[in-house]
């Protein structure tokens, strides 16, 4: 499976660099910046300005290699940036450097041998392709502090059998849960979590459950594999 990640940077500062014109009230014909893909040790940040319009930065990585995980440190929170431990069973620490592990980032366990995989309460974000191609996790949780799931996470995890998504997670973005074949239920507790080409329209063995009511509901319904929670 091919990765995400490059080109959906790319044409974010493609799309970014177009939209926003001249800032400064300079010439119109002012030479726009070459755009560079990131390397590896950087990253892309949207960052809001005064006129509600969006820029973007490159800010450099400090990445930091440990036994089992490669991570930094960022603003009080911790990013793992991937798994190299080997491990078929693996529990990711709820702290490291005494900072909260918030983020799994972008492809950190990508066709990693896991099986199972209990995340900390703490984790906030599961990245882009962060466990892409995981073809023998069967089981793994998700956190109640969730609030996102990006583009291709669990893509590829043909094993994978079952996923509860919590109330707290506001967006899953395309490509999710794109080819788990072996997926059967998907429990959606949140009111209003809208849906965004999941992959789970191509997924015939696959159950929704969601609150009555619900937005989950109503998209699952149409799809015809809606069950009340």
């Amino acid at each position: 499976m091919k990765k995400l990640i490059s080109i959906s940077v790319l044409l974010t500062i493609l799309a970014t660099l177009s939209g926003c014109g001249d800032k400064t009230g300079s010439a119109s014909n002012t030479a726009k910046p070459t755009v560079q893909q990131p390397t590896a040790t950087e990253e892309v940040i949207a960052v809001e300005n005064s006129d509600d319009e969006q820029e973007t930065t490159v800010r450099e990585r400090k990445i930091v290699s440990s036994e089992a995980y490669e991570y930094e440190i960022f603003e009080g929170a911790a990013i793992i940036t991937k798994y190299k431990g080997g491990q078929t069973e693996v529990t990711v620490p709820d702290k490291i450097e005494g900072a909260p592990v918030e983020e799994i980032g972008f492809y950190a366990f990508e066709a990693q041998p896991v099986t199972s995989v209990t995340l900390p309460e703490s984790v906030k974000v599961i990245g882009e392709g962060a466990f892409i191609d995981c073809a023998s996790l069967v089981s793994i949780n998700l956190p109640q502090a969730l609030t996102t799931v990006e583009k291709g996470a669990f893509a590829g995890c043909s094993a994978l059998v079952e996923i509860t998504v919590p109330s707290e997670v506001k967006e899953i973005k395309r490509g999710a849960f794109a080819s788990c074949e072996s997926m059967k239920s998907l429990v959606i507790q949140s009111m209003d979590l809208s849906y965004d080409e999941w992959g789970i329209e191509d997924l015939p063995g696959l159950t929704v459950y969601a609150p009555e009511g619900s937005a989950a509901a109503e998209w699952a319904g149409a799809m015809g594999k809606y069950s009340v929670n």
